[in-house]
């Protein structure tokens, strides 16, 4: 069952106790730069994307309309699920800003134990619930409608330890840096989590934020992946 809160709710779905373990196994964590050219096109919203691989592979999903969602290029969600190959099965997957929902989408049919989409337009929330109905993944989801700074908050109260949290906000509006103090200073982010942040290459990401250290970043074009993880994590 899909479970949809606003920003004030707590009232999500049991079954998130169980502790993931993810691993991050970057070359002792020293900082990796890879690069690779993605063809760029402006979004204009609307259509369909495929589901890449697992249980789900080839399934459509909707993307959302109108400019202000910007669906990560298919090129780049694959070399991001090579970079995180089985990792991705070992524990619940948190998908912030999450648009369509097609990341955390990828990682359930890729063997996530579960995930969590926060969204904060409605229109988006309502494909995300679309979209996990098309896929067969209403089971293994909860939704949150609200703002991402909140539900951290939230989340963080919970006490839970994820494996994997992905961001992909709008380019160049500074969502990243608040975003990953949020998640340091609320404790969201466990020894073992994986916190990857989607932004434009421009952008000034510093490689210490708060508890968390960048560990990776991959290129793609105009589009950059960092990589962070819990400073003295062991992972």
């Amino acid at each position: 069952m899909v479970i949809e809160t606003n920003c004030t709710s707590y009232a999500f779905g049991g079954g998130l106790n169980r502790t993931p373990v993810l691993m991050c196994a970057f070359l002792g964590n020293s900082m990796l730069v890879e690069e690779m050219k993605v063809a760029g096109k402006t979004w204009m919203g609307g259509g369909e994307v495929r589901v890449i691989a697992g249980i789900a592979k080839g399934r459509r999903l909707q993307s959302v309309r109108g400019q202000r969602t910007r669906p990560t290029a298919d090129r780049v969600k694959e070399s991001l699920f090579s970079i995180l190959g089985d990792k991705v099965t070992e524990g619940w997957f948190l998908d912030l800003y999450a648009g369509s929902g097609a990341i955390g989408i990828e990682a359930l049919s890729r063997g996530a134990s579960g995930a969590i989409f926060v969204e904060n337009r409605r229109a988006a929330v309502a494909v995300i619930h679309t979209n996990l109905r098309q896929a067969g993944f209403t089971h293994l989801a909860e939704v949150y409608h609200g703002d991402v700074g909140r539900a951290i908050a939230i989340l963080a109260k919970r006490e839970l330890e994820l494996g994997c949290i992905f961001m992909d906000p709008p380019y160049g509006q500074g969502q990243v840096v608040e975003s990953l103090m949020a998640i340091g200073q609320g404790g969201l982010a466990g020894e073992n989590t994986l916190v990857i942040a989607e932004h434009g290459r421009g952008e000034s990401i510093p490689d210490t934020i708060g508890t968390l250290r960048r560990i990776r970043v991959q290129r793609y074009g105009d589009t950059e992946i960092s990589f962070f993880a819990k400073q003295n994590s062991s992972g």
